[in-house]
Parts: C-alpha cells; structure tokens; sequence
C-alpha cells in the first residue's frame, strides 16, 4: 500500500536513550524513498503521455491546414473551370457550330461536378472539425481529470525547515532515470520533516 501525506503526518517513532530511533528513522525514510520514486515515475509517463497527445494535436492541426489548403484550391479550380467553360460557350456560340451545344452541355457538365466535388470535400471538411473539436474537448477533459487525480492522489505537503546533518549521511536513492539534482531537492524537502524547527 503506497505511502499518504496522512501516513507521514501521523507517523509516531519511538524515542531511544539519544532521541528517535535511528534504525526506525532510516526505515521509515526508506519507504518515503521508495513512494517518491514511484510517484516521480509516474508524473514522468504523464508527461511523456502529455507529448504523445500535444504530437497528435499538431498532427490534427497540420492535417487540418492541409484541408483547408486543399478547399481553397478546389474553389480556385472550380472557379476557372467555370471560366474555361463559359469561353468555350462563348466560343462555340460564336461560330454557330453544330456541336456548341453539346460542347456547352459538357462544360456546365464538368462545372457541375466540380462543384459537387467541391460541396463533397467542404462536407467532409466540416465532420472532421466537428470530430476534431469533440476530440480536443476530450482530450482537454482528459487532462484536467489527470491533473485533479494527480493532486489528488500524490501531492505531499512537507514543512520546511533544514535537515539534520545525521540524516543527510543516512539516506540515499539511486535511480538512472531520476533527475539526481531535482530528486536530491526534493529529499532534502521530506527529510526536513523529522527535523524540529
């Protein structure tokens, strides 16, 4: 069972013939040692979490630019096939042809489906938006639970006040992956909490 603000607050250490017992302190610290270490891993995978999802809100927000781009361009498209459309119709009309209006039928033909590729892309455009802003909104609601869990759950209050030089002699953690100056801090913090002021 992890280790609570309450448990430190709480804990009671028999005093010996010089004080608090030393075996009981160094014991009692190690179990501090071994919660912070867990907690400090944990607050790391959120923040490696924290990247991942700050990653794929960019790669929405990219993906998102690209649509944009890319309705931009079918209007422009759209635009000047209408143009190229209503020249030939022109044209065609000019010359009396025959052929002017199955030439015009096939360019109002083109111009339609243009713009219904277009209405196409816009439609699809705005479900991803929807779905998009429902997902930021989650993921935003996702964060803020994260963050009242996590002050919930593992924030320890510690008093300050200067630690005994005895103490710093006993206690030590080693960890590769903890951040030796921040975690060393940090210790410095707790073990101030057997010191009297």
């Amino acid at each position: 069972m992890r280790l609570t603000a309450m448990d430190i607050s709480n804990k009671e250490l028999n005093k010996g013939f010089r004080g608090y017992d030393c075996n009981e302190v160094d014991e009692f610290l190690e179990t501090i040692a071994q919660d912070y270490e867990a907690i400090y891993k944990e607050n790391s995978a959120l923040k490696e979490r924290l990247q991942t999802l700050e990653d794929k809100i960019k790669h929405y927000e990219n993906l998102e630019a690209t649509i944009q781009n890319t309705l931009v361009l079918a209007q422009n498209a759209a635009e000047q096939a209408k143009r190229s459309a209503e020249r030939e119709a022109e044209l065609i009309i000019h010359n009396a042809n025959e052929n002017s209006q199955r030439t015009i039928d096939k360019a109002n033909s083109e111009v339609v489906k243009i713009n219904e590729e277009y209405a196409a892309i816009k439609q699809e455009f705005t479900i991803f938006r929807s779905k998009y802003k429902n997902f930021m909104k989650t993921q935003m609601e996702m964060f803020e639970t994260l963050e009242k869990d996590y002050l919930t759950n593992y924030s320890i209050s510690v008093p300050k006040s200067e630690v005994a030089a005895d103490l710093e002699d006993s206690f030590s953690v080693k960890d590769e992956d903890i951040d030796d100056k921040n975690f060393s801090s940090d210790l410095d913090e707790i073990k101030s909490f057997f010191v009297n002021d």
